[in-house]
C-alpha cells in the first residue's frame, strides 16, 4: 500500500472518528442546554413519573396533583426571583465600571448591557408570566422532553417549607 494512499486512509479514519465522537457529544450534551420544561410540562412529567415510579392509585393522584402544583409554581417562583436579581447586580456593576470607561467603552457597555437584558428577558419565558399577569397566564411553555428529573424527594421527618402568601 502506498504512503499517499495511507495518509488518506487515516485521513478518512480521523473523520468518521470526529463524525461519531461530535454527534455523541451532542446528543449526550443537548438537554443540558435546552431550557427547563414549563410549568405545565413539569407538573405533568413530575406526576407522570410519582404515578409510574409509585404506582399511584387514581385517588391519590389526584390528593397529590394539587401538592405537585404548588411546589412547582414556587419553584418557578423562586427562578424568576433569582434571574431579577441578577440582572439588578449586573446593573450596579455596569454603573461603576462606566465610570472607569471612556465615552466609546460607555457606549458599548451599555449595548452589551441591552443585549444581556434581552437574554434574560428571552430566559424568563419558559418559566413564568410576569409578576402582575394572571396566575394562568404563560408567555411560553417549555420543551416537555421528559427528561428532567423531579425534584428529591423531602424526608419524611423534615418540615414542609413555608408557603408563600
Amino acid at each position: 500500500m502506498s504512503s499517499k494512499l495511507k495518509s488518506w486512509l487515516l485521513l478518512a479514519v480521523i473523520f468518521v472518528v470526529g463524525i461519531i465522537t461530535g454527534s455523541t457529544l451532542t446528543i449526550g450534551l443537548a438537554p443540558h442546554f435546552m431550557h427547563p420544561p414549563g410549568a405545565r410540562d413539569m407538573k405533568r412529567h413530575w406526576m407522570r413519573y410519582l404515578t409510574r415510579e409509585l404506582s399511584l392509585t387514581t385517588d391519590q393522584q389526584a390528593k397529590i396533583q394539587p401538592i405537585v402544583a404548588d411546589a412547582v409554581t414556587r419553584i418557578h417562583s423562586v427562578h424568576r426571583d433569582e434571574v431579577e436579581r441578577d440582572s439588578q447586580i449586573f446593573k450596579a456593576a455596569d454603573e461603576q465600571i462606566s465610570s472607569l470607561l471612556t465615552p466609546g467603552q460607555k457606549m458599548e457597555l451599555q449595548k452589551m448591557e441591552s443585549d444581556r437584558e434581552k437574554r434574560f428577558s428571552d430566559h424568563m419565558r419558559p418559566w413564568d408570566p410576569p409578576h402582575d399577569a394572571p396566575p394562568d397566564m404563560h408567555h411560553h411553555e417549555g420543551p416537555g422532553d421528559g427528561g428532567t428529573p423531579p425534584p428529591p424527594a423531602m424526608p419524611a421527618n423534615a418540615a414542609p417549607p413555608p408557603q408563600n402568601p
